[in-house]
This record gives structure tokens, sequence and C-alpha cells, in this order.
């Protein structure tokens, strides 16, 4: 199993860790309520180095790129970053993808939910050598995210990361070494992922938490994420991309250039496509008190079964349970009472996402 290059430093200050897909990942320090407030509050920095990175030349990792991805590789402006997703040849996600145009280069990430050996074979299954340099065992990612993040990373890497629109990169130094720095966050509030050697992995990593702690933050674990990608309305490959694998229900077609000629698994999404979308996923919320809006339950309307919940978080801002939940299409829209469990179960009520305002749209940093 795949273990952070930071383990004796995350377990030093009280990490505890579990395994998911092949790699050990920190589930939590503290309470989830203290690690999601710290995020919507302040900030929260995160051990990222889950994630397989990858270093491919411009020239030759353009094309492989291409031809292995649903986004388009080649429209990746310089500075700029692409998401899109790695499917199998089936048309079922593996990978949520970023791609990152860093002058030279592209930077390639993978959110997996196959282990590290199985994503190697997916990217050589074109019978051809990937051109590409495997970053993952001699660098780490560290997530930094907040309302207040901004203000850590300006504090660390200074005052030109404000400029940074979101889905860029940029490269600075820390302690004489490169970072390739990503303003690229899941939670809807500012964040940025920084990718540097293990070298300098434990001095950035206590210049990180101190520099948080100042600002009100603290140290957070993937559970918090989960819930606040859900709370924000960002896609979770780790919850329901992992539970419904279709990118087509879980409406990703954002991260789809269909006029590409081919990609991994085009030939399957475009069938389905053709075919029509049957199912989709939507939001779900629960009624105060309601503790049954859990992954795996099923929704009822009009005494029959009509979907069932496929990712579920606590949402501490708006103090209920709020869910993802695939439904027919004819159903999948706001505003519907439903009934959870059974046909006579708690109501439940299908909602627009995201259900919060992010403190960060409140904050004008061109303004700073």
């Amino acid at each position: 199993m795949r273990t952070s290059p930071l383990k004796d430093q995350l377990a030093a200050a009280g990490a505890v860790f579990r395994e998911r897909h092949g790699v050990e990942v920190v589930s939590y320090f503290a309470d989830r309520r203290a690690e999601c407030g710290a995020v919507r509050d302040a900030v929260g920095v995160t051990d990222f180095s889950f994630l397989r990175v990858f270093s491919l030349p411009e020239e030759k990792g353009i094309d492989f790129l291409d031809a292995l991805l649903a986004g388009n590789v080649p429209k990746i402006r310089f500075g700029r970053v692409l998401h899109t997703f790695l499917a199998d040849r089936e048309g079922f996600l593996v990978a949520d993808c970023f791609v990152a145009n860093n002058d030279q280069e592209f930077i390639f990430t993978c959110e997996s939910i196959v282990p590290d050996s199985e994503l190697d074979v997916l990217l050589a299954d074109g019978g051809v050598e990937p051109p590409m340099k495997d970053l993952t065992a001699s660098h780490i990612a560290l997530s930094l995210d907040g309302f207040k993040s901004w203000e850590v990373a300006k504090k660390i890497f200074g005052p030109d990361v404000i400029g940074l629109p979101y889905l860029s990169i940029e490269n600075y130094t820390f302690d004489g070494e490169p970072i390739r720095f990503l303003r690229a966050g899941k939670t809807s509030e500012f964040g940025y992922l920084m990718i540097a050697p293990v070298r300098i992995a434990p001095a950035l990593f206590a210049a990180l938490r101190s520099e948080a702690e100042q600002h009100g933050g603290r140290l957070c674990g993937v559970n918090a994420h989960d819930d606040l990608r859900l709370e924000g309305r960002f896609f979770n490959i780790f919850r329901e991309g992992r539970s419904v694998r279709d990118p087509l229900p879980l409406g990703l077609q954002w991260m789809i250039d269909f006029d590409k000629e081919n990609f991994n698994g085009s030939a399957a999404i475009r069938q389905r496509r053709s075919a029509g979308l049957k199912q989709k996923v939507i939001g779900i919320a629960a009624e105060s008190g309601c503790a049954a809006l859990r992954d795996g339950a099923q929704i009822f309307h009009e005494g029959r079964q009509v979907g069932e919940v496929v990712a579920d978080c606590q949402s501490y801002v708006l103090n209920q349970l709020l869910a993802l939940a695939l439904f027919p299409v004819e159903l999948a829209y706001a505003s519907l009472p439903f009934r959870l469990g059974t046909p006579d179960g708690p109501v439940v009520r299908s909602i627009s996402m995201p259900p919060i305002m992010p403190k960060s749209l409140t904050v004008k940093l061109d303004e700073m």
C-alpha cells in the first residue's frame, strides 16, 4: 500500500489513517465540524499525496493525453489547467484529472478509484510506452483550501498568488526547490494545490501548518473534503463517482469535448448518449432531525422506489443532512417531495445545488 512521504509528520500531528483504493490517506485529525469549519471560515491544510502525479514533455505529451482523456488537451493555453476525466474502454470513470500546461511540460494529476497497478496498465493500454515521468514517489501534493487560504499562500509564496485565476498554474520556489502551484480547489472556497519535491516536504508542511494556524485554520483530512465537495457541489470521484461510474448521469458532460474524434471510452459514452439519458444525479436535503439520509438509502415517490442515495454529508453551514441521489430524469428536478427508506418514511426534498453561499465569493482578490 502506498503511503504519504509525510506520514511521520502527519502521525505526530494526530492523523488517523485509512486505506482508499490501495493508498493510505488521512481520514481526519479532529472532528468533522472543526475541520469543515476551518475551511469555510478560515483555512485547512490537507495532504493530497494520494494523487498520482506525472510530468510529460509538451511535444509528446499533447497527443498522448488528448487520446487518453475526455477533454481537449491541445486547447489548454499556457499557464492554464484543464479539469477532465479518464475512463476505461467501457466509458466508466477511472480517475478525476487535472492537466496543466506548464511551459515546456504538462503536469497530469489523477484522483483514481483503481489501485496504482491498474492505473498504470490503463495508461499503457495503447501499446506504447507512456511518454511521462512519474512524480508520485519523488513529490508530495498538499492542498490549501478555505476562505483565508489566499492569505497563507501570499505569505509563503508572495503577492503574485492573488492574481492567479481559477484553474491556472504558476511556478514558485520554496527552500531553493521548485513548486508547481495550481489554483484548483474543489471545496467552493479558495483552493491551491502544491506539488513539491520530497526533500522539502517536511519544511513546506510545517510552514503551511504554522501559517494556517495563525489565520485560525488547522490540518484537515479527506473525510472533511468529501463533505465540503458535496456541500459545494464539486464532483467527487471517491463518492458519487465511485457509486455511479457513468459520467453522463453524473452531469460531467462539461468535462468532455464531443468534437474530438476519440478518447478512452468515447465510443461507449457516445452510444449511451445517443440512446438518451435515463437517469440523473441531483441534490437532496433532509428535514431537521432526520438522520437516515445516508449513502445507499432508497427514495420513494407515490409508493414506489424511484431513486437511491449515492453520496451524503452533514452540512454544518445549514445544520442538516445533504445528499446526492440517482433519479429517473423525469423526476430529477428541484423542489419535489420524496419519502426516504420506505413509502411512508421521512420526507426529503430535491434541491438546487449548491445550497450554500461560499464565503470566498465575498472576497474580491482583484482589489487586494
